[in-house]
C-alpha cells in the first residue's frame, strides 16, 4: 500500500512533516523498547520506502485487509506520525522528555502546559495547514467525578462535555446548553474471567447472560439511549449483523443451568457447589455513572439468582494498566469486569477475541474456530466475504458468552451555546476543533 502526505503539512516549529517522520515512525512502533499499546499490522511491514519526500510505500509479508483503515488512523490502538527532528535523539521514547511536554505537533493547537491530575493547556497552531484556528486557546480539565463535571458545565466553567444519559435529562430540564449525539465505536459489556472457575463452564456464563435483563438496563440507566449490543460490532459497522443474539433474560432458564452445572440453592437461597458458595468480584471504574449503576441492578439480578457478588470499584487508570504495572483486567484479578471497548473502523476484532497477543481479550476467551475465522477474514479483500466470516465468529461468540454485552452508545456532549461548529464523530469529539468557534450565547 501506499501512504501520502499532504506537501502543505508542517509542525508546529516549522519543519516540514515528510516521509522520513513516516518512517521514522514506523521503527519506533516495532521497536521492543517502546511500549505501544499493540503491534498489530505495523508487525506485517517487511519492508517500507520513501518513494518521495511525501509519498511511503509499505510491502506487507501478507494480505492484512484492516490495513487502510488502521495504519495512522482510527485503528483499534491508534498510532500518529512522529516528528522525527526532535525524537530521533530521544530513544527509547518511554522515558523520552517529549512525552511530559511534546514541544511540537501537526494538529490545530500546540501543546502549551499540563498541569498533572488537574489540566492540559493548548494554544492555537499558526502553522496548521487548514489555517489558524478561530479559537486562540483550549483547556483539557482532568475532572474524574461525574458529578463535578455537570456542576462545570452547569456554571459554564466547561465548555463542553461528555454526559451520561441520567444527566442529561437532568441538565435539559436546569440548564440552557445544546447537545450533540454521535453513535460510537463503543461496546460496553460484562468481561467473564474464563481463567476461574466456575466461569469456565460455559454452562455458567450463558446462566449469568440469561439472568441479566439487558433491556431493563438500557432503559432504566440509559434512557434507551445505549441500545442493547450482542456482539462487538457497532450499529454503523459494514459486519454488524442485527439477527445475532446472546442468551436472552430468562431466569427460569438461568436457574435450570446453574442446577445442571452443579451450583444449587440452599436453604439461605444462595447457591453452592460441593459446599462452597457461588461468590463473583465484580470490578468496575468509578469515573463512568452509566457503569455503576449498571453494576448495581446486575448485582440485585444475581442475587435474585442465588449469586453472591461484590462490587470492587477500581480507578479507570488503575483497570486498564499492562499486567506488568498491575493492571487489573490485564493481570486478571477479577472474575467480572466492566469494560467499554474501542472498536476500529474496520470490524477486525483479533485483539479483543484472539487466543494470542490479543492486547484487550481480558476474559482469556480461546476457540480454535473461532481463531481460524479471524485469521481468514483478515486477509480475505472481499467485504461480502469478510461479513459473512465476522457474522460467523459473532454466533459463535455469543453461543461461548465470554462477554455479556450491554450496549452500543450513542453518546450525548452537552455544550455551551456560545461554541460553535462542534460536531462529535464516532471515534472522537475534537476531530474537527479547527473549526471551532466561539460566539454569543
Amino acid at each position: 500500500m501506499t501512504y501520502h502526505l499532504r506537501p502543505n503539512v508542517r509542525w508546529s516549529d516549522g519543519v516540514p512533516l515528510t516521509a522520513r517522520d513516516v518512517l521514522f515512525t514506523l521503527h519506533a512502533i516495532l521497536d521492543p523498547r517502546n511500549p505501544v499499546p499493540s503491534r498489530e499490522g505495523y508487525d506485517l511491514i517487511d519492508n517500507a520506502q520513501a518513494l518521495d519526500p511525501y509519498t511511503v510505500r509499505f510491502h506487507l509479508r501478507r494480505a492484512w485487509a484492516p490495513a487502510v483503515a488502521t495504519f495512522f488512523t482510527y485503528g483499534t490502538s491508534p498510532q500518529y506520525v512522529l516528528p522525527e527532528h526532535v525524537l530521533a535523539s530521544q530513544a527509547p521514547l518511554d522515558r523520552a522528555p517529549f512525552d511530559a511536554a511534546p514541544s511540537v505537533g501537526d494538529g490545530p493547537f500546540r501543546f502549551v502546559a499540563w498541569q498533572h491530575g488537574d489540566r492540559l493547556e493548548y494554544a492555537a497552531n499558526p502553522r496548521y495547514w487548514r489555517g489558524v484556528p478561530a479559537v486562540k486557546r483550549v483547556d483539557v480539565r482532568i475532572v474524574p467525578d461525574p458529578q463535578t463535571n455537570m456542576t462545570l458545565l452547569q456554571s459554564g466553567d466547561l465548555d463542553f462535555n461528555l454526559v451520561a444519559p441520567g444527566q442529561w435529562s437532568a441538565l435539559a430540564q436546569t440548564t440552557p446548553l445544546a447537545y450533540a449525539y454521535a453513535p460510537t465505536a463503543l461496546i460496553a459489556g460484562v468481561a467473564l474471567n474464563l481463567a476461574r472457575p466456575p466461569l469456565d463452564d460455559v454452562r455458567v456464563r450463558r446462566a449469568l447472560a440469561q439472568s441479566i435483563d439487558r433491556k431493563a438496563i438500557s432503559t432504566d440507566v440509559t434512557l434507551g439511549r445505549y441500545p442493547v449490543a450482542n456482539t462487538d460490532r457497532p450499529r454503523f459497522s459494514w459486519a454488524f449483523d442485527g439477527s445475532i443474539r446472546e442468551p436472552a433474560y430468562d431466569p427460569a432458564a438461568a436457574d435450570r443451568a446453574f442446577d445442571t452445572a452443579g451450583w444449587k440453592r440452599g436453604s439461605d437461597g444462595m447457591r453452592r457447589k460441593g459446599g462452597e458458595p457461588l461468590e463473583l468480584t465484580y470490578v468496575q471504574f468509578p469515573e463512568t455513572s452509566t457503569g455503576v449503576r449498571a453494576a448495581v441492578m446486575i448485582q440485585r439480578a444475581l442475587h435474585e439468582r442465588g449469586i453472591d457478588v461484590t462490587i470492587k470499584s477500581i480507578s479507570n487508570a488503575q483497570l486498564f494498566l499492562p499486567a506488568s504495572d498491575g493492571g487489573t483486567l490485564a493481570s486478571g484479578k477479577f472474575d467480572m469486569a466492566y469494560v467499554p471497548w474501542s472498536m476500529g473502523a474496520d470490524p477486525d476484532d483479533r485483539f479483543l477475541l484472539g487466543c494470542s497477543g490479543a492486547v484487550k481479550n481480558y476474559m482469556r476467551y480461546c476457540d480454535p474456530q473461532v481463531d481460524r475465522l479471524e485469521a481468514r477474514a483478515a486477509t480475505v479483500p472481499d467485504r461480502a466475504q469478510r461479513a459473512s466470516g465476522y457474522a460467523i465468529i459473532d454466533r459463535i461468540v455469543a453461543r461461548d458468552v465470554p462477554i455479556v454485552y450491554l450496549f452500543n452508545p450513542t453518546y450525548i456532549y452537552a455544550y455551551g451555546r456560545r461554541l460553535r461548529g462542534f460536531s462529535p464523530n464516532a471515534f472522537t469529539p475534537t476531530w474537527n476543533a479547527y473549526a471551532w468557534r466561539l460566539g454569543r450565547p
